[in-house]
């Protein structure tokens, strides 16, 4: 059975590159990074450039740059508090932060050779874990959420080949920042709609608060598609290699077709895994997201929409269907080109219940270097249990390009 789905698996990738010849459209996706502004810019076109609250450094950071050295750095703050329901003892608060610092190196501006990246992020955590200790949520409602820290996030070397047609990425690497991600759901502040939960909460996933080693082949065959494929450590909270902790083993593909772009995945997980008094010998799920644009006002204003759906067998999984989606409207507001207002629903499946998160956000560049993004959010049966009451959480989050 299990050589059945790989077979079907590699059969829909390689359709998908096929039909994917005859699309008109820039390429889908970009890349993680730190800053939401330079993220946003990315996804609607504007031509910017953010040196952050601390400048040029006279002149030192362009001139770094120029030399083939990046350096971005970004301090994310968030205020979390739990109205009502949730976990007992409610009407609580919380406050927590993430502090983002990265280097990127360029292997041709360094004189070396071409098509050469070196990236390393440092990642630093503080704060009160609001879903674990006051809302009780299994989605996660603050993408931020992480234990305290201070380490070495990601750290790989990509190289490119044929003008990238061929791209080989190793190293320690986030999956999220390629795979699974919805372009228009990045506004959004619960985890779900970053990466589903199908596939984050219930295998170990190389991704925030802690990537673990990889190995990623990407193909772009035109401009306007791509196919992915990456194994990853079974458990990246170890960082070491251990055959009892497996395999993540994964794949995408994706295109564009005029203002819309189309993604499916397929993951394998090889350890065992043992659920509801069984023990089984691997794990997997695949997974589907669009991202279309609906309205475009003017060169700034556009209305944008998403889907996510994800699954994986309830026989062995504690969530076994996932589906989000919601609206991002850009520029909508007169003289306020660069926010962004979203709303949209997360929903996941588990075995005693549905925990459906509704999230309303509001996304304010008040200076290029400085963002602030209150979000509400009503969460129906937190953990996915029907028990526990409503919770009605609020976030406010600011953010500095430093």
């Amino acid at each position: 059975m299990r050589h059945r789905y790989h077979v079907g698996y590699l059969l829909l990738l390689f359709t998908l590159v096929i039909v994917a010849h005859t699309a008109q459209a820039e390429p889908p996706g970009f890349l993680g990074q730190p800053g939401s502004a330079q993220q946003d810019a990315t996804l609607h076109g504007h031509d910017i450039v953010l040196p952050g609250i601390s400048g040029d450094w006279g002149g030192t950071r362009a001139s770094l740059e120029d030399r083939g050295i990046r350096i971005e750095s970004a301090y994310i703050g968030e205020f979390v508090r739990d109205f009502s329901g949730g976990t007992p003892g409610g009407n609580n608060a919380v406050y927590q932060d993430n502090l983002d610092l990265t280097m990127t190196l360029d292997s041709k501006k360094l004189g070396l050779w071409r098509g050469g990246t070196l990236f390393i992020y440092g990642l630093r955590n503080h704060g009160g874990d609001p879903s674990a200790n006051i809302i009780g949520d299994l989605q996660t409602a603050s993408n931020i959420e992480a234990p305290d820290q201070f380490i070495v996030h990601e750290a790989w070397y990509e190289q490119q080949f044929s003008g990238g047609f061929l791209s080989v990425l190793v190293g320690l690497h986030d999956l999220n920042s390629e795979f699974y991600v919805s372009d228009y759901g990045s506004l959004f502040i619960d985890s779900s709609f970053g990466i589903g939960p199908d596939m984050s909460a219930n295998v170990s996933v190389s991704l925030f608060p802690k990537a673990g080693l990889a190995v990623r082949v990407r193909v772009t065959p035109t401009g306007n598609s791509y196919v992915q494929m990456a194994i990853y450590d079974g458990d990246p909270s170890t960082r070491s290699i251990h055959s009892a902790e497996g395999k993540l083993m994964l794949g995408e593909a994706g295109f564009s077709v005029g203002t819309a772009t189309y993604k499916v995945g397929y993951w394998n997980h090889s350890a065992d895994k043992a659920f509801a008094g069984q023990t089984f010998g691997n794990d997997y799920g695949m997974y589907g997201i669009i991202d279309q644009e609906i309205m475009h006002f003017d060169v700034d204003s556009t209305v944008g929409a998403f889907f996510q759906y994800g699954w994986a067998p309830a026989a062995r999984n504690a969530i076994t269907r996932y589906i989000g989606g919601g609206f991002h409207l850009h520029g909508i507001i007169p003289t306020r080109d660069e926010d962004d207002i979203g709303i949209a629903i997360a929903r996941a499946d588990t075995h005693l219940s549905t925990e459906t998160t509704l999230e309303l956000t509001y996304r304010l560049v008040l200076m290029p270097w400085l963002t602030i993004q209150p979000s509400y959010q009503i969460i129906r049966n937190p953990g996915g249990n029907s028990a526990i009451h409503t919770a009605n959480v609020g976030l406010l989050r600011f953010e500095v390009i430093l």
